[in-house]
């Protein structure tokens, strides 16, 4: 099984390679079509992007006669005489600080990580083939997030292959640079993160329709892949996103989406817990549990945005086939959760992120003081009755945890962006607990600086 994989993976990247070479015809004088592109739900609105496989920006690559080396406002540009082949070097790095006034034990903590580091080697091959490179050094943690390739030739069908984002559940697919609050929310606990895996996507009718489907690695709930490791899991991968009045005369409703993604496989092993916002795991399973059989999700998804305002919601359903000792059966765990975000200073909103229009930076002046963001969220997980003795204890883990929040965010510049927000969670128990979990109260600070 191992060695097949790898065949797989081999040869895929080896008819990508082909397909690139095979087209470097000079292209004419003017504009090289080069970035990753990929199929996004609002693709019309599409900001600086980092790190998400699904909506990553085709970056401004005008480089003017195609020069050699260019150093820009996003980052540095290597380029071929005709433009067919392009680097982008770029990324940004995350410093949080997070103060506990009650941890889920009922301490008063404070805590300080860079929580991403991430440098960003990004282009196109002989226009043919888009390619990303991302590793991470935050938290102390060194690890490939993100190695891909991606063949281009058509919009309506892009294969990749490689090391991306699982394209499931809508807030997971926003890029990391453009969150809204300093984590996602307790839905994306049951979704899973970046897996090696190879994937078919493409939109039509002016992106009015966009898919994703895909074959990964099988993940276990809220984790993610390390990319030098196979193992014997597998899922099957699909997506569906609408945007039915994008190519209508209907302004108001062009940035409405929904959509469906869902997978299906067979996962074995140790499974992952489960984290408040803060990164605090309040529930797990017994050491002694183990994933046995089918891993399915089912996650119904929508966004709508207008002007200054925004709203995204989703729902995730993940049940799973489990093993401890002689005891065997299928936990459904369930998720939901709602962030809605308006811009103070009048920006427009979108899924892709914001551009602040009074931008203070050394060409427009330092007297500006760029755009104020506020955002509110609220996030419920609800782990299945039947879970409880069999596969987890009732002493440690809580049955649901409920997450509510405030925030505010002040874009100073496309370079600097600061996240505030008071997170505060509540736990249910399961029957039969006699040590509840203390509500956890946490206010997180980040800055973020782009590079």
């Amino acid at each position: 099984m191992k060695s097949a994989n790898v065949l797989l993976v081999i040869t895929v990247i080896a008819v990508l390679s082909l397909r690139a070479f095979s087209q470097t015809t000079p292209a004419p004088s003017g504009v090289a079509n080069t970035g990753i592109s990929s199929v996004l739900p609002a693709a019309s609105d599409r900001a600086v992007s980092d790190d998400s496989s699904i909506e990553v920006e085709p970056v401004d690559t005008q480089i003017e006669k195609h020069s050699a080396v260019s150093a820009r406002r996003d980052g540095l540009w290597f380029s071929t005489a005709d433009g067919s082949t392009q680097l982008h070097v770029h990324g940004y790095i995350q410093a949080d600080d997070r103060m506990f006034t009650s941890s889920t034990h009922g301490e008063e903590l404070d805590a300080f990580l860079f929580r991403r580091i991430r440098p960003l080697f990004e282009g196109t091959l002989f226009k043919a083939v888009d390619f990303r490179f991302m590793p991470d050094f935050g938290q102390g943690i060194q690890q490939i997030q993100e190695a891909f390739l991606e063949e281009k030739t058509f919009s309506f069908a892009k294969l990749r292959v490689g090391k991306f984002k699982e394209p499931i559940g809508l807030e997971v697919l926003r890029s990391d640079r453009e969150l809204i609050f300093a984590e996602r929310s307790l839905a994306s606990d049951l979704l899973p993160l970046r897996y090696l895996g190879t994937q078919l996507s493409g939109s039509v009718l002016s992106d009015s329709i966009a898919y994703q489907g895909g074959f990964f690695q099988g993940s276990s709930d809220g984790s993610n892949g390390i990319f030098s490791q196979w193992t014997s899991s597998h899922e099957a991968v699909a997506r569906l996103f609408l945007r039915p009045f994008a190519a209508t005369p209907l302004n108001f409703l062009h940035q409405f989406g929904l959509g469906v993604a869902g997978s299906t496989g067979d996962q074995e092993g140790a499974i992952a817990g489960l984290k408040t916002v803060a990164q605090t795991t309040f529930f797990k399973y017994s050491s002694t549990t183990v994933a046995d059989g089918q891993h399915s999700r089912l996650s119904p998804q929508a966004y709508y945005y207008l002007g200054p305002f925004g709203v995204l919601s989703e729902y995730v359903v993940s049940s799973q086939e489990l093993l401890n000792k002689k005891y065997t059966g299928r936990v459904r765990n369930e998720a939901w959760e709602t962030t809605a975000s308006y811009m103070l200073t009048g920006e427009k909103n979108s899924y892709a992120g914001v551009r602040p229009r009074n931008t203070g930076e050394h060409v427009t002046g330092w007297r500006r003081l760029g755009a104020l963001e506020f955002a509110v969220r609220y996030s419920q997980l609800a782990i299945a009755g039947d879970a409880f003795p069999h596969f987890a204890s009732v002493s440690s883990s809580a049955r649901v945890a409920k997450e509510q929040a405030i925030g505010l965010n002040w874009y100073l510049n496309r370079y600097v962006k600061l996240v505030t927000d008071f997170e505060h969670t509540t736990f249910t128990m399961a029957p039969g607990n006699t040590t509840p979990l203390h509500a956890e109260n946490v206010l997180m600070n980040r800055v973020q600086l782009a590079f």
